[in-house]
């Protein structure tokens, strides 16, 4: 709750009131911003701004630090963000750590447009840019989506791993490799350079790649340096260094950034970061300089379904939603030659968002399924979403964004692989509820005494929709 006080003071704070509260942030937390919501807030704004020499309002987002983070009206109109050395930042959870305006610019780079723009994975050796920073660094769906996770988001979606067909086993390693390299054909990394001319899936090969690097003249990458693009099998990520799955370590000279990591280091211990591998990794290779060796400069990591299976997933909890969900694909199919295709989205589902409207999360649910000859009674279209944490945080974010999901798929209902709620019970339990509760959405009860507690009938299957096709690889 925000509070008021006067101009640089924290004495004497007086709460807003919950309306008060609730409209400021609508307007100018990282999730509002619109013009009706902003016009609402200007009265309150005003109000506080006239008050004796004039208002600040602090934040409770940050307990630990010796001052809270301020914000300040302004113009009488709006609010920011005042920091300094005596004012923190406010915490990265917090409404106002972000305004809309930056949230909309994030949510953007999960689009799909974003991901078909022309590649810069490294600049040019004449372009002004700080030297390399060995670092692991935590990379998420609450911040900006770097251009190599872009880039593996394409190819592992274009090269149809993300897809699980009725009767789907998983392929040969060298067949998701092939899969990749033919989604690698439409990608260019500098004007004229396709990817495949500079582009390695296998970590013994990779002495090629620097090869070919090195004997690229700069009249080839006009626009970057020459660069190529390693895609590997990851078993771990060590501090400035990529352990494959096979083959010795690749020392990455920059960054690592790991989805996920930030979430598993606030809210599990060593136990469940041990269970995050296997990944995926993507490896910009280059020089740092131009009289430097070829090496892997930058990368980003994923965890992926498998060791052999390279399906990108966001958690460990999600393989084994993923394999409950298989279970239900498979019984359908034997039982009741009911066909399920399998989703695993990767962009943003949302409509595009313009300055007149309010900021948004990506929409991107955990899983999809689709039904190519659902039943009367039952969904074409079924959101699956993971819960894999207890927080109140978590789940209010959650309660948030899953109507933005059903709303982007056309009204198909939400199910909860809880493995949290109900408490009390095993996971062996809430595990079996999940699997007949996507039976039944699917199919819809067969009776009446058949349905388990506090199941809802869906929406009736929309028979306008499309049936999924087959994907290319």
């Amino acid at each position: 709750m925000l509070r008021a006080c006067a101009k640089g003071a924290t004495a004497e704070a007086v709460p807003l009131t919950a309306a008060e509260d609730r409209v400021l942030r609508d307007a100018f937390g990282r999730y509002g911003g619109s013009a009706e919501a902003r016009a609402a807030a200007a009265p309150i704004v005003a109000r506080y701004q006239q008050q004796g020499a004039g208002c600040w309002m602090l934040c409770d987002c940050r307990p630990d630090a010796s001052r809270p983070p301020a914000l300040v009206p302004v113009a009488q109109t709006h609010i920011r963000r005042h920091q300094d050395q005596r004012w923190p930042a406010h915490s990265g959870a917090c409404d106002f750590f972000r305004d809309p305006g930056e949230q909309r610019i994030v949510t953007e780079t999960y689009s799909r447009a974003a991901a078909a723009r022309p590649l810069r994975l490294a600049r040019g050796f004449a372009a002004a840019a700080p030297a390399l920073e060995r670092a692991i660094v935590p990379s998420s769906n609450g911040v900006r989506r770097p251009g190599l996770a872009r880039l593996l988001m394409r190819l592992a979606t274009d090269a149809g791993l993300q897809r699980l067909s009725p009767g789907w086993t998983c392929p040969p390693l060298l067949d998701q490799a092939r899969a990749l390299w033919e989604a690698a054909r439409r990608i260019e990394i500098d004007p004229g350079v396709r990817l495949p001319e500079f582009f390695c899936t296998n970590r013994a090969r990779l002495g090629e790649l620097e090869r070919k690097i090195l004997a690229a003249g700069a009249e080839r990458f006009r626009r970057t340096r020459p660069h190529g693009v390693l895609i590997v099998r990851v078993s771990a990520v060590a501090d400035g260094a990529l352990v494959p799955v096979a083959g010795e370590p690749i020392p990455v000279r920059g960054r690592i950034a790991v989805f996920g990591e930030a979430s598993i280091e606030r809210r599990a211990g060593e136990a469940e970061r041990a269970r995050r591998p296997p990944y995926l990794a993507a490896c910009v290779i280059g020089r740092a300089a131009p009289d430097g060796p070829v090496e892997a400069l930058t990368a980003y990591v994923h965890p992926c379904a498998g060791g052999a299976h390279l399906m990108l997933v966001d958690s460990n909890l999600e393989r084994l939603t993923l394999a409950q969900m298989r279970g239900v694909q498979a019984w359908l199919a034997a039982r009741r030659g009911v066909r399920v295709w399998i989703d695993k989205p990767l962009f943003d589902l949302g409509p595009a968002a313009t300055g007149a409207d309010a900021a948004r999360t990506p929409i991107i649910p955990d899983f999809v399924l689709r039904v190519e000859n659902a039943p009367t009674r039952g969904a074409a279209v079924v959101a699956v979403e993971t819960m894999g944490y207890a927080d109140e945080d978590y789940r209010s974010t959650k309660a948030r964004v899953h109507p933005a999901m059903t709303a982007a798929l056309l009204g198909a209902p939400m199910l909860l692989h809880d493995f949290h709620e109900p408490a009390g019970r095993s996971q062996a339990w809430r595990d079996a509820r999940f699997w007949r509760e996507l039976r039944w959405t699917i199919t819809g009860p067969e009776t009446p005494a058949a349905r388990p507690a506090g199941w809802r009938a869906p929406a009736p299957a929309d028979r306008s929709r499309p049936s999924p096709q087959r994907p290319s690889c």
